[in-house]
C-alpha cells in the first residue's frame, strides 16, 4: 500500500508523476525523498463507499457545469467521511515515522492512476493540474491532505476532462506522494521545447519563491529561451513584486508576499544557469525519450531539486513542421510552381514504389496516398520536407521505429523542431501482427541487401534504355498531346523502378548505424576524422567522376598549345562555335561531346526545371574547362589525394585498435558497405537528374507551342505554370485556359519571395502563414575578431584563407587562390569552386551530404552544418577552417 523511492513505483501502482520521479532519481538527478500510497492504498480506503461516488456520477448531467460543482462537493463529503480506514492510516503513520523522524514540513500531492497510458502526467491523457497538491504541511495535516487528493480525482475539473475526453470514470485511482519539502529560494517550470512551436530551445519561466507561483501564476515570472543550437540566452525580466512562500505566521501552508525592493528587478536566473538548466532539461529528456514539462526549484545554496517531470503533449493534427534541410541541397532558394510540381510527383511515386517493395499491403498504400502526395510544401516559393507526412509515410514500414532517429539525423537533418511520434497499436493482437510484420520487413530487409547490386544494375540498364528511346522524340515540332502522353509513359514506367534508389538509402543508414554503433562500443574516438578519411576510395562516385572527366579535358588543353592560348584568351561561346563548326582538334572535340552525352544533364541547380543545364548551354563546359585548364589540377594529383586520405584512415584505425585486427576488419568491412551504397545513390541522383533533364525537354518544348500559338507571352512562361494546369491545357482537363493570368500573378510571387530568408526549420500552426518565419539579422558583435564557430568536420585538414562568402555558384568575378568557401548549401553545380577553394564552410548538410562527400573525395578541408556561418563569417576576412575539428575562427573580420 506504502512504496519508497527504493522500491518498484511502477505507473500502474503510483502514478506517472511518482514513477518518473523514482526515475530520475534512479539517474542521479537531485529529487526531495518520497514515499508514495499506492492506488491500491485508494481502493482500500474508498472501496466502501465506490458504489455511491459511481451512483452520484452516473446520476449527473456532467454537460451542467453547476450540477458537475455540487456531484463533485457531495463526493469530496462522502471520501471525507470514509476516511483513510485504520490499515491504511497505521501503514501511513508508521511510514512518517520512519521517513521523517525529524517531522519536516512535507509536501502533499495527488496523481491519478487510470487505464494503462491514461493516468495523470501521461502522455496521452497527461490531466495537467486536475488534481490537489497541499504544500508545507506538518506531519500532523498529511492524513486530512490525503483525503483531499484522494477526493481531487472527483473535482469539477477532473469529472468534466473525463467526460469530455470520454474517459471511464469507474476503475480510477489515485496515489499520494509525500515529500520532503524543499524550501526553495527560487523555482521554474522547463520545457525541453518551445510549447507553443515545438521548438527544440529550452523554455524556462521562473519567480522567486516557490513553484506554485509559477505553476498557478500567483506571481509575476521571467522567460529564458535557450536556443538549441547556439546556447545564446534570450531573456524577458519582469518586475517581480510577489511571490509565494511559506505562511511562517502559522508555521504551515503557503502565503503570497512581497518580493524584498532590491529583487524586484533583478533576474532570477543568470544566463549561465538558464543554460545550465537547459542541459539538466536535455538531460532528463533523454532519460525519457519525448519533450519534457519539468518543475524545479532552487534552494540558497544554488542546488536545483527537481519535483515534477511530465511529456509535453504534441498535437500532430495541430502543427505542421517543416524543413529545408535535406531537400534544399536538390532545390535551393526560391524556384518556380512547375518544379516544385515535377518534384511533388517525384517523391510520391519515389516512397510509393519504396514502400511497394518494403512489403507495405496494398490497403494501406491505399490509405497513405494523400500523404504520400504531400510530402512537399511550397511556401515563398521554396520547397520544404513536410516532416509530418514523412513521419506518418514511413512509419507504415515495420522496421522503420528501428531507424527513425538516424532518419532523422541523416536524411532529414532534423535538429530545431520536434514533431508527433507515431501512435504504437494498443491491444494484444495489433501488437501481435506488428511484431510478425517486423519479423518479415528484417526478413525482406536481408533479402534485399543481397539482391542490392542486381536490382540496381537492372534499374541502371532499363532506365538508360528508356531515356534513349524517349528523348529522340522529345522536340518542339512533336505534336504536344504526343509529348504529354510520352511524358506520362515515361514517369509511370519510372514509377515502377525508382524505388531502389530508397531501398538503398535504407542500407546507407543500416550501415552509418552500425559503424557508429560498433565504434562506440569498441571505445574508438576521432569517428568524424575516421568517417572522412574511411569513405574516401572504392567506386568512383559519379560526381567525381564527371569532374575528373572535365579535369581530362583541361589537361589535354595544356597538352596542345594551341588550345591552351585559345582557351587562355577566348570567351566560352566563340569557342564552343569553333568546336562545332570542327575547326579544333577532332580527339579534343569527341571528348567534349562525350563528355556531353553522358553527363549533359548535370548543371547549376540541375533540378529546377527553369534552370537551364549543360545539354541546353553546352559552352558553360567550355567555361569550366578553361577555369581548370588555368589551374595546376590533374587527374592523377586528385585520385593520389584520396588514396592517401584512405590510408591515412586505416592507419588511425590500426592506432585505435592495435592488437584488434578482427574488430578492424568488421569496420573496415562496414565502411565498405557504406561505401558502396553512397556510390549507388550518387548513381541514383544522376538518373534523377536525367529523369528531371528529359522532363525539362518536355515542358520547354510544350512552352514553344504555346508561345507560338500566343497563349503564353514567353516560352519560358511555362515554368510559372504546375504540370496539372500546363497539361490540363494541352488536353482539355484543366480548370482555367487563362495560363497568362496565372503567370503575372506567379511572377508577383516570386519577386517578394526572392527577398526572404527563411529559417531552415519552423513550425505553423493548422493554416498556414501567408509568410513563413524569416531569420533574424545577425549583430555586429556576432563577427568579431577571434569568434569561433563549430559544425561537423566533414573533411580533417587546417588551412587560413579568405571567406568568399557566396549564395550562388554563378560567379561574378574572380576567386583568389586562397579563398575558402562559405555557402549555405551545395549541389554538383558548385563543383567547379568547391575544387577551387583551400576550404569548405556550409550551414547545411550531414557528413553524407554532396558537401561532405566532394570534400573527402578530394581532400579539401571542409565543415558542415556551421549555423549562420554566411551571416556570421564577414566576406573578405582572414579565416582558420579545422576540418577535423569542425572549427572555425574568425582571425581578421576587416575584408582584405
Amino acid at each position: 500500500m506504502i512504496e519508497t523511492l527504493g522500491e518498484a513505483m511502477s505507473p500502474d501502482a503510483v502514478g506517472w508523476k511518482f514513477a518518473r520521479l523514482k526515475t530520475l532519481h534512479e539517474r542521479g538527478v537531485r529529487v526531495p525523498g518520497l514515499f508514495c500510497l499506492t492506488g491500491a492504498a485508494f481502493h482500500r480506503a474508498v472501496a466502501p463507499v465506490a458504489d455511491t461516488i459511481d451512483a452520484l456520477v452516473r446520476e449527473t448531467d456532467l454537460d451542467d457545469w453547476e450540477r458537475v460543482c455540487a456531484t463533485s462537493a457531495r463526493i469530496r463529503d462522502v471520501i471525507a467521511g470514509a476516511g483513510l480506514g485504520p490499515e491504511v492510516e497505521r501503514a501511513l503513520e508508521e511510514r512518517l515515522a520512519a521517513d521523517f523522524p525529524d517531522g519536516p514540513l512535507l509536501a502533499v500531492r495527488a496523481s491519478v492512476i487510470g487505464a494503462p497510458g491514461q493516468g495523470e502526467d501521461s502522455a496521452q491523457n497527461p490531466f495537467a493540474g486536475m488534481s490537489d497538491s497541499f504544500l508545507y504541511v506538518p506531519p500532523s495535516g498529511v492524513k486530512e491532505a490525503v483525503l483531499k487528493c484522494w477526493a481531487s480525482a472527483f473535482s469539477p475539473e477532473g469529472l468534466l476532462y473525463r467526460h469530455r475526453q470520454r474517459l471511464p470514470f469507474s476503475g480510477l485511482s489515485v496515489a499520494v506522494g509525500v515529500q520532503r519539502m524543499v524550501f526553495g529560494e527560487r523555482s521554474l517550470v522547463l520545457f525541453t521545447c518551445d510549447p507553443t512551436s515545438y521548438a527544440r530551445d529550452t523554455v524556462i519561466s521562473a519567480s522567486w519563491g516557490i513553484g506554485e507561483g509559477v505553476v498557478q501564476e500567483k506571481a509575476p515570472v521571467d522567460h529564458y529561451f535557450v536556443h538549441s543550437r547556439t546556447g545564446d540566452v534570450e531573456s524577458v525580466v519582469a518586475r517581480k513584486t510577489t511571490m509565494v512562500t511559506l505562511d511562517a505566521e502559522r508555521g504551515h501552508g503557503t502565503v503570497e508576499t512581497a518580493v524584498a525592493g532590491e529583487r524586484v528587478d533583478v533576474p532570477v536566473l543568470s544566463d549561465e544557469e538558464a543554460r545550465s538548466l537547459a542541459a539538466l532539461g536535455r538531460d532528463i529528456e533523454q532519460v525519457f525519450g519525448e519533450p519534457q514539462d519539468i518543475e524545479a526549484t532552487i534552494t540558497e545554496d544554488g542546488l536545483v531539486h527537481v519535483v515534477q517531470s511530465r511529456p509535453v503533449t504534441i498535437e500532430a493534427d495541430r502543427h505542421r513542421i517543416w524543413s529545408s534541410a535535406n531537400v534544399s541541397e536538390s532545390f535551393p532558394d526560391t524556384t518556380t510552381p512547375m518544379t516544385y510540381s515535377v518534384a511533388r510527383r517525384f517523391y510520391w511515386l519515389l516512397n510509393y514504389d519504396y514502400l511497394r517493395r518494403s512489403g507495405v499491403p496494398e490497403s494501406e498504400l491505399h490509405d497513405l496516398h494523400e500523404t504520400m502526395t504531400r510530402l512537399l510544401g511550397f511556401l515563398d516559393n521554396r520547397i520544404y520536407h513536410s516532416i509530418n507526412s514523412f513521419i506518418r509515410m514511413l512509419s507504415a514500414v515495420p522496421m522503420f521505429d528501428s531507424v527513425r532517429r538516424d532518419w532523422e539525423r541523416l536524411v532529414a537533418e532534423l535538429d530545431t523542431f520536434y514533431h508527433h511520434e507515431s501512435a504504437k497499436p494498443a491491444g494484444l493482437r495489433a501488437r501481435g501482427r506488428r511484431a510478425v510484420r517486423l519479423v518479415t520487413g528484417w526478413g525482406r530487409v536481408v533479402r534485399g541487401y543481397r539482391a542490392l547490386p542486381r536490382d540496381f544494375t537492372d534499374f541502371q540498364e532499363r532506365w538508360s534504355a528508356l531515356l534513349r528511346e524517349v528523348r529522340t522524340g522529345t522536340t518542339a515540332s512533336e505534336h504536344p498531346l504526343k509529348l504529354v502522353a510520352d511524358y506520362r509513359h515515361t514517369w509511370r514506367t519510372a514509377g515502377q523502378l525508382w524505388g531502389i534508389t530508397l531501398v538503398n538509402y535504407q542500407f546507407m543508414v543500416l550501415f552509418h548505424k552500425a559503424v557508429e554503433l560498433a565504434m562506440d562500443r569498441w571505445g574508438v574516438d576521432e569517428q568524424e576524422t575516421l568517417f572522412s578519411q574511411l569513405l574516401c576510395g572504392g567506386r568512383q562516385l559519379k560526381g567525381a567522376e564527371i569532374a575528373l572527366s572535365a579535369v581530362r579535358l583541361a589537361e589535354l588543353v595544356r597538352a596542345d598549345a594551341g588550345l591552351h592560348d585559345l582557351f587562355l584568351d577566348g570567351q566560352p561561346r566563340p569557342i564552343w562555335d569553333r568546336l562545332e563548326a570542327g575547326k579544333l582538334p577532332r580527339d579534343f572535340t569527341e571528348e567534349v561531346h562525350r563528355h556531353i552525352e553522358r553527363y549533359g544533364d548535370r548543371g547549376i541547380a540541375e533540378l529546377k526545371l527553369e534552370k537551364a543545364n549543360l545539354r541546353d548551354t553546352p559552352w558553360e563546359l567550355i567555361r569550366l574547362v578553361q577555369q581548370y585548364a588555368a589551374s595546376d589540377l590533374t587527374v592523377a594529383d586528385m585520385e593520389e589525394v584520396e588514396r592517401a586520405t584512405r590510408l591515412a584512415g586505416e592507419e588511425l584505425l590500426h592506432g585505435k585498435l592495435p592488437r584488434a585486427r578482427l574488430r578492424r576488419a568488421v569496420l573496415l568491412g562496414l565502411f565498405d558497405r557504406l561505401r558502396t551504397t553512397l556510390y549507388y545513390r550518387e548513381v541514383g541522383r544522376y538518373m534523377r537528374s536525367e529523369l528531371f533533364g528529359y522532363s525539362k525537354q518536355v515542358i520547354r518544348a510544350l512552352g514553344v507551342e504555346l508561345h507560338r500559338r500566343e497563349v503564353l507571352a514567353d516560352p519560358e512562361d511555362v515554368f510559372f505554370l504546375d504540370l496539372d494546369e500546363l497539361f490540363g491545357f494541352v488536353d482539355g482537363t484543366g480548370s482555367t485556359r487563362d495560363l497568362a493570368g496565372l503567370v503575372a500573378i506567379r511572377r508577383r510571387d516570386l519577386e517578394k519571395s526572392r527577398a526572404l530568408r527563411p529559417l531552415r526549420e519552423f513550425a505553423t500552426g493548422d493554416v498556414v502563414a501567408t509568410s513563413v518565419p524569416q531569420e533574424e539579422e545577425v549583430s555586429p558583435a556576432d563577427t568579431e575578431r577571434g569568434l569561433a564557430l563549430r559544425g561537423l568536420g566533414s573533411c580533417p585538414g587546417k588551412v587560413r584563407g579568405y571567406a568568399r562568402v557566396l549564395s550562388n555558384p554563378g560567379l561574378d568575378g574572380d576567386f583568389p587562390a586562397d579563398s575558402i568557401l562559405i555557402t549555405r548549401e551545395t549541389d554538383p553545380g558548385w563543383l567547379y569552386l568547391m575544387l577551387a577553394s583551400k576550404g569548405i564552410v556550409v550551414e547545411r548538410g550531414s557528413l553524407l551530404s554532396h558537401t561532405a562527400i566532394t570534400g573527402r573525395k578530394f581532400g579539401i578541408p571542409t565543415i558542415v552544418g556551421v549555423p549562420d556561418a554566411t551571416r556570421r563569417i564577414p566576406d573578405g576576412s582572414l579565416i582558420e577552417v579545422d576540418g577535423g575539428t569542425g572549427s572555425v575562427v574568425i582571425l581578421d573580420e576587416a575584408p582584405r
